[in-house]
């Protein structure tokens, strides 16, 4: 071999493992005669990453379906070599129960009991992406080299000839020709409150568990048989439903009228949660007989995304976010009225009101409160047993639709980069997690059983907490709502800020002038967003300057402004996002060490200054 080409793949979860595929997929762009040496490094595990780490508990599940996660490209994404490398988790569940020899017991175990429409443990998704690592390795050929690093990245420069020099915490020293940053997710959990409260409890002999993954926290810091306030009803809040109570011997069993209850074992804490909107995210919805089809929609149907798709790739519509927001809210409209109709219900179309439920009313006194919880959980199981019927879980299952094509269309640069800011990121985005992103059905059945157990107590909106000697107290906007407690539990953790983000390579990025965040320049104001900047085509790194780098990718949620829903793993067969980009970063990479990508010259440009956005509360 007489040519060396270079790669360093940062964050090597399932972000990280899709390109590794694409690399050996689209490895005939190098020239005959090149060897290729890729560095996977990830501070965590490679192949899992952080989130699908393997020493995790078995209670924390993943919240979307077996049948709709994978890292391999098929039929249906636009790549530039061939497709079709390997099984979607659903189908690699199966490969696992029918090979027993081959795998570790407690795989075999939970594989076996996988469904499609299941949702597995997040241990159990990490080991598929570990294992699809692997066979991107074995499948590799002769001249193409994996190296696996774990460690925490903690700097990246220009080399004197022109190399990226990237230096881990330990002091390795890492040179590549390309960088593709796939961090996924980044945590920014220590901020001042947390710090401040962290600070209080320890003056005042208070147990204080800070934000942060469920997985990386001290759970049995929480004492059995004592009240325990809690702040977060969303993801986190459903994980501790498992790690607390199934976790501590409790078993959940089905009564005869239908409904679940829940047999402690005496070692579970009393929980009391709240959150500033006062109701927990809502569940997926059971499906025993396999997923359905996706939902139609009217106006944002699929042949208005490929129209927009033919009319505007490339070229973005000034309009066209504005315009496909009023339309989407008018199919979930239609769709939830027609719904409604069927099933003889007199409710109306109220978005505010089916996104935040409790926002805008107000409750005299706690038994307020507790009947209008008793109504909403009965609506709950209602929209997670009857999801075909019920006009809320069909909206539900709509958004998914939307959101799906809407990131297909901010892939093609075919919506305004302001729009995608203002009218997706900041007003459609923050609706989808609360509607769309929330936990099995299972965890909200349980969430109720031990509601019925007096185990746990959902506190009313505007929840606020004060440290003092020996105690917190947790006040909410319910009139004498008052509880105190020894322990403070935060179930939550505060995601995509990159401001304030906990990882010591954007800070050294941002900080030594190599990248910015990501700003637009709307028709009224220039507004700065919260992730790094890139440009939209090759998702190259820009820097203070508004200069592309062409040695220097960044994939996912650290540039999710520019990559809109970002944050969500692949689905098969949709023609997914995050295998798209995993295959225009990889396509990048291998063009520039095979000398063949131009340098990249023009600027983004500077914008006029303008004030940092406040941090997004937890």
């Amino acid at each position: 071999m007489d040519v060396a080409a270079r790669i360093a793949l940062v964050g090597v979860g399932p972000r990280g493992v899709a390109v590794a595929a694409r690399l050996v997929a689209d490895r005939d762009a190098l020239a005959p005669g090149t060897a290729l040496t890729v560095h996977l490094i990830d501070g965590v595990a490679v192949g899992s990453g952080r989130t699908w780490r393997p020493d995790q508990s078995p209670y924390l599940l993943n919240n979307t379906y077996c049948a709709e996660t994978t890292v391999f490209a098929d039929e249906t994404v636009p790549t530039t070599g061939p497709t079709g490398g390997g099984p979607s988790l659903a189908a690699w569940t199966q490969q696992v129960a029918a090979h027993p020899d081959a795998f570790a017991d407690d795989l075999v175990r939970e594989a076996s009991a996988a469904h499609p429409w299941s949702f597995p443990s997040r241990r159990l998704q990490g080991a598929y992406y570990r294992w699809a690592l692997h066979e991107v390795i074995a499948r590799a050929p002769g001249d193409v080299t994996f190296l696996e690093h774990v460690g925490t990245v903690v700097a990246l420069d220009d080399a004197a000839d022109g190399a990226q020099l990237l230096t881990l915490a330990d002091g390795t020293a890492i040179t590549v020709d390309v960088v593709v940053l796939a961090q996924g997710l980044l945590t920014s959990d220590a901020s001042t409150e947390a710090l401040s409260l962290a600070a209080q409890a320890s003056a005042h002999d208070v147990t204080y568990v800070a934000p942060g993954m469920p997985a990386e926290r001290d759970w049995a810091r929480l004492p059995a048989g004592e009240r325990v306030i809690m702040r977060g009803l969303g993801a986190n809040f459903f994980d501790l439903i498992g790690v607390l109570f199934e976790g501590r011997g409790g078993r959940f069993e089905r009564a005869a009228d239908g409904r679940l209850r829940y047999l402690p074992s005496g070692r579970e804490p009393v929980v009391s949660a709240g959150s500033r909107r006062g109701l927990p995210y809502r569940g997926k919805a059971y499906y025993p007989d396999g997923l359905p089809a996706p939902i139609e929609l009217a106006r944002f149907s699929a042949t208005r995304e490929r129209d927009l798709l033919r009319a505007h790739a490339g070229r973005a519509d000034v309009d066209a976010g504005v315009e496909l927001l009023a339309d989407i809210r008018a199919d979930f409209r239609d769709l939830f009225e027609a719904a409604a109709s069927a099933r003889g219900l007199g409710e109306r179309f109220d978005w505010p009101a089916i996104v935040f439920p409790a926002a805008g009313r107000t409750f005299d006194d706690e038994a307020a409160w507790e009947h209008f919880l008793d109504d909403y959980f009965t609506a709950e199981l209602d929209r997670i047993h009857h999801p075909d019927t019920n006009p809320h879980k069909i909206v539900h299952r709509a958004m998914e639709t939307a959101r799906r094509r809407l990131a297909r269309l901010v892939l093609a640069q075919v919506i305004d980069p302001a729009s995608v800011v203002r009218d997706l990121q900041q007003s459609l985005l923050p609706d989808g997690l609360v509607l769309a992103s929330g936990p099995p059905p299972e965890r909200v059945e349980r969430l109720i059983a031990l509601r019925a157990a007096g185990l746990i107590e959902i506190l009313g909106p505007g929840i606020a907490v004060e440290i003092g000697p020996g105690a917190v107290t947790a006040t909410t906007a319910i009139p004498g709502q008052l509880r105190h407690a020894r322990v403070l539990a935060e179930a939550r953790m505060t995601l995509g800020n990159l401001r304030t983000c906990d990882d010591p390579l954007v800070r050294h990025l941002v900080t030594t002038g190599q990248a910015r965040f990501h700003r637009v320049d709307a028709a009224d104001a220039a507004l700065e967003t919260n992730t790094l900047d890139v440009t939209g085509d090759g998702f190259l790194m820009v820097d203070a300057s508004g200069r592309p780098h062409p040695h220097r990718v960044v994939l996912g949620p650290p540039a999710g402004d520019v990559q809109f829903y970002s944050a969500i793993g692949a689905v098969p067969h949709t023609g997914d996002k995050m295998l798209a980009g995993a295959d225009i970063a990889a396509s990048h990479a291998l063009r520039v060490v095979a000398g063949l990508a131009p340098p990249v010259c023009d600027r983004k440009g500077p914008l006029p200054a303008v004030p940092a956005p406040s941090p997004v509360p937890g």
